[in-house]
C-alpha cells in the first residue's frame, strides 16, 4: 500500500498507541508523517527532516517512538530537546496523548521553574524527557538525569535553537549520550550550523525534505487594512463583531502593547486572555492551558505564542502591530490553518508601519491585498489613490445574488462559522465575497457579493460542509 494512501489505523501500531491517537483525533498522517514514521517504525536510521513549521514534525516522531519504547523499563528512552518552555510543555502534552495507555511517562524541563520540583520528577525515572538545552545542562550537571539507557535523541525546532545560541549546549548534552542512540535532527531550514552539527554527530543519515509549496499559507487568507493609529481599537472591536471568530490570536510587538490592549478588551468581554514573558512561567502555562480547552476565545500576545504552539481551531490570527522580525509574520500566522483547516490572518498597518510592512512583503515575495480601513477623511492624495472605493471595507451593505442551499436548523447542525469557512476554501472567495447568510427551517440563505455567485453555486456541486454535501441553487 502506498504510504501517502495509508491510515493511521494501517501502520503497524499497538492497540494502545491506536487509542490514544484515536482519541486525539489521528485518522490519516500529513505529508511528513507519511515519510517519517515508516523510517523510525522500519529502519532506526539517523534522519535530517527540513519541514516548516506546523506541519505535524512532533507526531511524526512521537507515534513511533513511542511505539518503539519498553514501557516496562524504568529508565530515559526518549529526550526531546527543544528552544523554547512553550514548545516543551507541547510536546509533553502530545507525547502523553499519544502514550497515555501504554503508559509512557513524560517531563518536561525548562528554566524559570523550581530545579528541585524537576529533579523529584526526573527521580521518578521517566521514559521520555522534553528539555530547553540550558536547563538540561543543569540537570546532566547536577547528575540529576541518567541517560544510560537512551534509544532517541530528537532535536527540534534545530536552526530555532542554534539561533538562540544554544549550539555549545546542544554539543555538550549529545556528548552524554550513548553512541548508538538514533539521532532525529528537525529543522525548518538548514544553516551552516545546523549542517556542522548534522555532519559531526549523525550517523549516515538520511536527509528528508518536506518541500513548502505553500499547501499551508493556501489555507490561510492574509489581508490587511490600513488603519489610523487612534481608531485601531474601535477597528479592531468592529471587525471581531463582523468576522465572529471562533477562535482568535491577536499578537502585539511588547508586552506593553499587550497590557493596554488587554486592559481595554476584558471590558468587552470575559473571554479575554494574554500571554507574554513578562508573565510568572505558571501564570502562562495555565493561561495558556485554559485558551487551548476553551476557557477563551481570544487571546492576546506576544511573540512568546508565535513559535511552535499548536491550539486546536484557532480561526482567525490578527497583527495589532506589523512584527519587527519579517520571520516571527510567518510563525505568527501559522497559528491557524493548520492541518485539516482553513484560517484568516489580518494584519493591522499604520502610517509609521507602512515602510516595514512594504519590507515584509518583500521579505515574503508575494502582496497581501489590501480590503480597505479606517481611515479619516482628512488624508493625502497618496492614501487616496491607494484606498480605491472598492477596498474600502464595507460592512456588508452591498447587494448580492442568493445560493440557497437545501438544509437548515431542522435537518442540519452546521453553524454560519461553518459555512463562512467553507466559503473561504472556494478558490477565488474572500470574507469580502460573503454578505449574509440566513439558516432557516431548511433551508439556507447566503448572500454572494462581487458577481461571484457561479463559483460559489458550481463549487458545491463538490464540496462539503462538515463532511456532507448540500444541493445549490441560485435565488433569484
Amino acid at each position: 500500500m502506498d504510504t501517502k494512501e495509508m491510515k493511521i489505523k494501517d501502520y503497524p501500531l499497538s492497540n494502545e498507541i491506536k487509542r490514544g491517537l484515536s482519541e486525539l483525533g489521528f485518522k490519516k498522517p500529513l505529508e511528513v508523517q507519511a515519510i517519517v514514521i515508516p523510517k523510525i517504525l522500519e529502519e532506526d536510521r539517523d534522519l535530517i527532516v527540513q519541514s516548516q513549521t506546523g506541519s505535524g514534525k512532533t507526531a511524526a516522531f512521537g507515534i513511533p517512538i513511542c511505539e518503539k519504547i519498553n514501557a516496562e523499563l524504568e529508565s530515559t528512552q526518549m529526550l526531546v530537546l527543544t528552544p523554547t518552555r512553550e514548545l516543551a510543555e507541547q510536546v509533553k502534552y502530545d507525547i502523553e496523548g499519544i502514550g497515555k495507555y501504554k503508559g509512557i511517562k513524560c517531563v518536561a524541563v525548562y528554566g524559570k521553574q523550581p530545579i528541585e520540583i524537576q529533579r523529584k520528577e526526573l527521580k521518578k525515572k521517566p521514559h521520555v524527557i522534553v528539555a530547553t538545552p540550558g536547563r538540561m545542562m543543569d540537570h546532566l550537571f547536577r547528575k540529576n538525569v541518567k541517560l544510560k539507557d537512551l534509544k532517541y535523541l530528537v532535536i527540534d525546532e534545530a536552526d530555532e535553537m542554534l539561533i538562540m545560541g544554544f549550539g555549545e549546549q546542544i554539543e555538550k548534552i549529545i556528548e552524554k549520550t550513548p553512541d548508538d542512540r538514533v539521532t532525529l535532527l528537525f529543522s525548518a531550514t538548514m544553516p551552516l550550523e545546523a549542517q556542522y552539527l548534522s555532519q559531526k554527530y549523525l550517523k549516515n543519515p538520511e536527509n528528508i525534505e518536506v518541500k513548502s509549496d505553500n499547501s499551508v499559507l493556501n489555507k490561510i487568507e492574509q489581508i490587511h487594512y490600513t488603519v489610523e493609529a487612534l481608531k485601531k481599537v474601535d477597528f479592531l472591536k468592529m471587525m471581531l463583531r463582523r468576522e465572529a471568530p471562533r477562535k482568535t490570536i491577536i499578537f502585539c510587538n511588547t508586552q506593553e502593547q499587550v497590557e493596554r490592549l488587554y486592559a481595554i478588551m476584558k471590558k468587552w468581554s470575559y473571554l479575554i486572555c494574554r500571554v507574554h514573558g513578562g508573565m510568572k512561567q505558571l501564570d502562562r502555562m495555565n493561561t495558556m492551558t485554559a485558551f487551548k480547552r476553551g476557557q477563551y476565545n481570544t487571546m492576546i500576545a506576544t511573540d512568546v505564542a508565535a513559535r511552535g504552539i499548536h491550539v486546536e481551531r484557532v480561526t482567525h490570527v490578527i497583527n495589532f502591530f506589523v512584527p519587527f522580525d519579517n520571520e516571527n509574520y510567518i510563525h505568527r500566522i501559522g497559528r491557524t490553518g493548520r492541518v485539516d483547516q482553513n484560517g484568516v490572518a489580518i494584519t493591522f498597518v499604520t502610517k509609521p508601519e507602512v515602510e516595514r510592512f512594504e519590507e515584509l512583503q518583500k521579505f515574503l515575495g508575494y502582496k497581501i491585498p489590501c480590503k480597505g480601513g479606517h481611515v479619516s477623511r482628512k488624508i493625502g492624495k497618496k492614501e487616496q489613490k491607494r484606498l480605491s472605493k472598492k477596498n474600502r471595507y464595507i460592512a456588508g451593505n452591498k447587494k448580492g445574488v442568493i445560493v440557497q442551499l437545501n438544509a437548515g436548523n431542522v435537518n442540519s447542525i452546521f453553524t454560519k462559522r461553518d459555512i463562512i469557512s467553507t466559503l473561504r476554501s472556494i478558490s477565488g472567495i474572500n470574507q469580502s465575497d460573503i454578505g449574509k447568510i440566513e439558516i432557516k427551517g431548511k433551508v439556507t440563505n447566503i448572500e454572494i457579493l462581487g458577481g461571484k455567485e457561479r463559483i460559489v453555486y458550481k463549487a458545491f456541486s463538490n464540496i462539503k460542509i462538515n463532511g456532507k454535501k448540500y444541493r445549490a441553487k441560485l435565488k433569484s
